[in-house]
Parts: structure tokens; C-alpha cells; sequence
């Protein structure tokens, strides 16, 4: 068995030919000199598997690793296997559930056959690609010999006890395939669900460094909205992403915002206890608590090397007291907001005060339904406001969930009932408008600290919008989620821009302040009319 990016299938005769003398697949016998026969249709059968290795993690001791030795073997499911002579498809089908496949292919008299796994599956359409290697997909297979009836390939993990073994860590495109597999897998099961294509970026050379991503340069594993892929890190001795399923399924989460429902986070740093912004808490959360939902595992781990070797960080949904790891819940707080949705998904607890246990259904129709057009900014207010209005659950139920998380009994998008996220929205009924406020630089530009919105409704008629600050600020405006106007151009001074409104059109200022330094500045904007 071998392990390749598929532009080595068709390019590269040397290094395929060696990667064959590499092969540890099973065939079902026979001589592997044979080249094939010719013109006599065969079937080829087998299951195609990798390995799995548990990420761990202990509360307790807040740490824990990858449990190689605990590793499993696991189908790869739905994934693309073709019968190849030289660059000729003979025949291609998809593994089943269980991982297993059968083929049939009439080969040619001379040319060598080999059976090639993909990293893609079909339904949905995912694909696991090289971003170091010009995209090539990435593949494993096995030489076919003239007699070959059964053939199962296994991908290996590679892990030799204190390092991996490169031309055995087979594993990782398929791991991560099947993550994303299952994640998508859980929706279609209680909805009709079109996905986008996706592409997934995963290299052993992907390293938690900002630059070249074609170098492997990713900073971290992301989703990238401009490209609408998903980057994985891969280097062993920095960080490997592969086997952390909640962190692979996170990243899906924001693909599935950006393709099927909406996310108007900042992005940004992140961490237990910040007070965010409440985009961006809404978010993380979300990632988080998305991931527990669809694997379905409450227990969040992230692997990573570091001074004293591979170790690892998490979090449980379910964890108790909250104050061990929530030191602000609300509203802001993205530790808040990933229990909540786990709790609102869940059911079988003992706990009085959760008492509602939607499912994935009601919570997919929120995300595609309102989240998607609220006039507001993606938060859990209107999220919770989405969930309401379906009518699928006690209003009272869902505000004792509120309270355990300490958020008032939200009633709509923009936060009334929470004073902390009304809070962060100052209506202005007529124009013109000018207000002074104060931000603080004590804290990154995505906390709630540094932002402010302000609510207007449009007159159809053009509106300046300007900021002015002795700091660094940035105003954008949003309609529905989309950017229709923004100004961020100097370190200090005045900001503006002026957009033509559409009458009664509700919009949304946010105003952002950059200062990094320990001082409290203020900040005044002005929105004028003809």
C-alpha cells in the first residue's frame, strides 16, 4: 500500500513505481509480475479502513495526548475507488457504510493495474487536497495482481513510538475526510440538505505559522471565507490536526455558516473567560458546540506539541460548575453560548434546569432560517429569537436555560430581555445623529470592550457616515448581514464614507476601536442626511 497526492498517478513513473514497492495491501493471491491478462472481465471486492487515533483529554489534570495505542480500525466511508491501468480509470465506485467496495473492470492485455483510494467522498462532494503539493488530491492504493479477487487497503497512522514514519502516515487525509463526512452526514439525515463542494487542505508541512499557504504557512486550522476552504495543520513537533475531530468539525461549522446559514464574526483571538464581541462569541461557540452536537461527543480536544511533548487541551459540554472554566458567562462569553446550544440540542439530563432536548432538526432550521436573514447581527440573541418563533419549544423552558448561563429571557434579534446584548445596540430614530463614547484599549479589537453598534432605518435618500477618534477606529455598515459601506484607512483622525439607503431598510453601524494600549479613549460618530 502506498500513500500519494493524485497528480503522482499520473506524472511521476519513478516515484509511483517505488511508492508500488512500498505496497502492503492483501491481495488474494497470484503473481505480481502478472500484467493483468486482457479483455476478461473482473470483480474486485474488498474494505478500505484507517486508522483512528482517540485525542484525550483529562480535566483533572488538564491535559492529555493521542492515544496511539488506543488506535482503531475504521471504514472510509463513501470514498472514491477507481481500478487504474497506468493513467487509464478503468472502473470507479464509492465505499459503502461499512467500507467496502466491488468492482468490475475489463484490463487490457499489457499495463500494470493498481486499485487507488481518494481522499473524496461523493454525497456530500469532499475532497482532501495537498495545499504544499500544486492541490493534488490526496490517495492511498495497492498494485492488483492477475488473480486478485479481494483486496482491502489499510491506512496506517504511522506513529513509530516517538515519531511518524512518513511514507506509512496514510492516515490523516482519510481521518479528516471522515470527520467532515460525519458532520455533513448528520444533517442529511434530518434534513434535505445540498452541500457545496468543499476543499480541505491538509499537509505534513502545514505549520501554525502566518504566510505562504502553498509552503505550508496556514497560521492555524481555519476556515478561509474568501476561499471557502478549510486548512488543517500537519506538522509533527508544532501541531497535527488530523485526529482532533471537534477541532476538524469546528471548522466545518463555519463552512456550513458561510454556505448555508451566516456568520458576521469579526474573527480574531479567542479564549475562556473573554468578554467578546458578540459575533464572534456567538460564533466560537457555535463551532464548539456544533462539533459536539454532529459527532456527537461533548468532550472538545485539541492535540498540540509543545515544550514537554504531545499534549492536549479541552472542554466538556457537560461539565459542572461552570465557573471552572466560564469565569464570565453571558452573552459574551463563547463558553456560555457552546453549552447552551449542547444543552438546548440534548436530551436525557438530569439537570432541572434544562428540560429541552430539540435535536439537530429545529436547530439546522434556525441556522438556515432567520440567523441567515435577521436585519440584526449574528448573535445568540437572534438565534434564540429564530428558535422562538419556529414555536418548537417552551419559551419558558428555553429562558431557564437562558439563566443558567446567566442571559436574560432574550425576546428578539436585538437582544431585548438581555440588558448586557441590547445593550451593545443604540437605536437612533432620526437624523442627523451624533453620539460620543468611550472604548477600551485594554482589549483586542474583537472584544465587547472595543465595539459598538448603532441601529438606523434607511431613507432612501445618501447618508455620511463618519468616526472620529484621537485612536485608531474603524466603522462598516451592514444590511442584512452584508457590508455596504466601511472606512479604516488612518490611525487616528476621521473616518468616513456615504452610501445611498434604501427606504426602510433597517441597518447596522459597528463601530470598532484598535487601540491596543492600557487607556480608555473616546470615540464620537455622526450619521447626517441631505
Amino acid at each position: 500500500m502506498f500513500s500519494r497526492t493524485l497528480s503522482h498517478l499520473f506524472g511521476r513513473a519513478l516515484t509511483l513505481g517505488a511508492l508500488l514497492a512500498l505496497a502492503t495491501g492483501c491481495p488474494g493471491g497470484g503473481d505480481d509480475d502478472d500484467d493483468g491478462g486482457g479483455g476478461t472481465p473482473k470483480t474486485l471486492t474488498g474494505q478500505v479502513t484507517y486508522d483512528f487515533v482517540p485525542a484525550t483529554y483529562s480535566s483533572l489534570t488538564d491535559s492529555g495526548t493521542l492515544a496511539f495505542n488506543q488506535a482503531t480500525k475504521r471504514p472510509v466511508r463513501n470514498a472514491v475507488v477507481q481500478v487504474r491501468q497506468g493513467s487509464r480509470i478503468l472502473a470507479t465506485t464509492n465505499t459503502t457504510e461499512q467500507g467496502n467496495y466491488q468492482l468490475t473492470y475489463t484490463p487490457a492485455a499489457t499495463g500494470e493495474l493498481s486499485l487507488d483510494v481518494l481522499a473524496k467522498t461523493s454525497s456530500p462532494q469532499i475532497q482532501v487536497e495537498d495545499n504544499t503539493d500544486s492541490n493534488s488530491i490526496w490517495a492511498m492504493g495497492s498494485s492488483i495482481t492477475s488473480t486478485s479477487t479481494t483486496l482491502n487497503v489499510h491506512a496506517s497512522h504511522g506513529w513509530t513510538g516517538n515519531a511518524y514514519e512518513a511514507s506509512h502516515r496514510v492516515a490523516a487525509p482519510f481521518a479528516i475526510l471522515d470527520s467532515m463526512y460525519t458532520a455533513a452526514r448528520a444533517f442529511m439525515a434530518v434534513r434535505t440538505v445540498t452541500f457545496p463542494a468543499l476543499k480541505v487542505n491538509w499537509s505534513p508541512d502545514n505549520v501554525p505559522q502566518g504566510g505562504d499557504k502553498a509552503a505550508g504557512f496556514i497560521s492555524t486550522s481555519h476556515f478561509s471565507p474568501s476561499e471557502n476552504e478549510i486548512y488543517i495543520l500537519g506538522k509533527e513537533g508544532a501541531d497535527t490536526d488530523e485526529f482532533d475531530s471537534h477541532v476538524i468539525v469546528h471548522e466545518w461549522g463555519h463552512y456550513f455558516e458561510n454556505n448555508l446559514s451566516r456568520s458576521d464574526s469579526p474573527g480574531g483571538p479567542h479564549g475562556r473567560g473573554d468578554i467578546l464581541d458578540p459575533r464572534i462569541a456567538f460564533g466560537e461557540g457555535y463551532g464548539n458546540g456544533i462539533a459536539a452536537i454532529l459527532l456527537p461527543e461533548s468532550l472538545y480536544v485539541d492535540t498540540h506539541w509543545g515544550p514537554d511533548g504531545l499534549t492536549s487541551f479541552g472542554f466538556d459540554a457537560e461539565t459542572e460548575p461552570l465557573d471552572t472554566d466560564d469565569p464570565e458567562p453571558g452573552v459574551f462569553s463563547e463558553t456560555s453560548v457552546h453549552r447552551l446550544l449542547y444543552d438546548l440540542y440534548d436530551s436525557g439530563t438530569n439537570e432541572s434546569y434544562d428540560q429541552v432536548a430539540l435535536g439537530l432538526g429545529p436547530i439546522y432550521d434556525a441556522l438556515v432560517g432567520l440567523q441567515k436573514t435577521t436585519p440584526s447581527m449574528t448573535t445568540i440573541a437572534s438565534f434564540i429569537t429564530a428558535l422562538k418563533e419556529m414555536k418548537v419549544v417552551s419559551n419558558a423552558s428555553v429562558d431557564t436555560l437562558l439563566a443558567r448561563y446567566s442571559m436574560g429571557p432574550i425576546t428578539s434579534v436585538w437582544g431585548e430581555g438581555d440588558s448586557k446584548m441590547s445593550g451593545i445596540y443604540v437605536g437612533v430614530s432620526t437624523l442627523p445623529y451624533s453620539t460620543t463614547g468611550t472604548l477600551d484599549g485594554d482589549y483586542e479589537y474583537n472584544k465587547r470592550a472595543q465595539n459598538q453598534y448603532f441601529v438606523f432605518t434607511g431613507n432612501g435618500s445618501q447618508v455620511t457616515i463618519s468616526a472620529n477618534s484621537a485612536y485608531d477606529v474603524g466603522i462598516e455598515l451592514y444590511k442584512q448581514g452584508q457590508v455596504v459601506g466601511y472606512a479604516d484607512e488612518r490611525i487616528t483622525g476621521t473616518e468616513s464614507f456615504s452610501v445611498t439607503t434604501q427606504t426602510n431598510a433597517l441597518y447596522v453601524l459597528v463601530l470598532t476601536g484598535y487601540e491596543e494600549s492600557r487607556v480608555s479613549y473616546s470615540a464620537s460618530v455622526s450619521i447626517t442626511s441631505p
